[in-house]
């Protein structure tokens, strides 16, 4: 299939921004909150707990997040059937970094979906139930649960660091070729930092002398 070249591109970095700006901000405030394990269970509760008293925070939540995320992911998926599709290899450095982004991107869905499940549907949260830290850190503690978070914390990190390079690019701002440089490092550079403060705290659930800010 193919679509009319100027809808591509427009629909391409609609895609690009809902990406990088709404579900990227969701991603760093995610870690911010997650970050909070080092300060031990209370402080993450704490947070976990204020955050869930923002008025009509389910709605910010839809509107601000899920709205965003359904469009990227079902523009990503509308675009890649079409003929123009081979040409999004135009928007990053290399052509490797393309395969990549599409096979996190089917990753994080995966990954989201379930995540949403066990922090706000599962029947351990329901009132009464488990404090999400404990909650998190009974879970990580098994092998194949901890390296299923893992996966999914380095596939966001290189999902959003790799969607900085593709935003200056040709289907993003087209910030030429210093632009493009330049993204492509803080780039390299989010996706670094990211998943080693992302898989931090994911041990803060798991390692007690990791939470270094508790109270002793």
């Amino acid at each position: 299939m193919r679509v009319p070249d100027r809808a591509y591109a427009a629909l391409k970095r609609v895609q690009i921004l809902t990406g990088v700006l709404p579900v990227g901000l969701f991603l760093l405030s995610h870690l911010a909150t997650n970050l909070r394990a080092v300060a031990g269970p209370d402080a993450f509760d704490r947070m976990a707990v204020a955050i869930q008293r923002i008025p009509h925070v389910e709605a910010i939540e839809w509107i601000a997040i899920a709205a965003p995320m359904l469009v990227h992911v079902g523009l990503g998926i509308a675009l890649g059937t079409t003929a123009q599709a081979a040409e999004d290899r135009r928007g990053y450095a290399r052509p490797w970094l393309l395969t990549a982004q599409r096979v996190t991107g089917f990753w994080l869905v995966v990954y989201v979906i379930f995540h949403v499940f066990a922090t706000r549907l599962s029947p351990a949260r329901a009132p009464g139930g488990a404090d999400l830290f404990v909650l998190m850190s009974r879970a990580l503690r098994h092998p194949g649960v901890f390296a299923f978070h893992a996966a999914g914390v380095t596939a966001a990190a290189f999902h959003f660091g790799n969607g900085i390079t593709a935003l200056a690019g040709p289907w993003g701002l087209d910030a030429g070729p210093r632009g493009r440089a330049l993204a492509e490092r803080l780039g390299v550079a989010s996706f670094a930092v990211l998943s080693l403060a992302g898989l931090f705290a994911l041990s803060a659930f798991v390692v007690p002398s990791l939470r270094w800010l508790a109270p002793r």
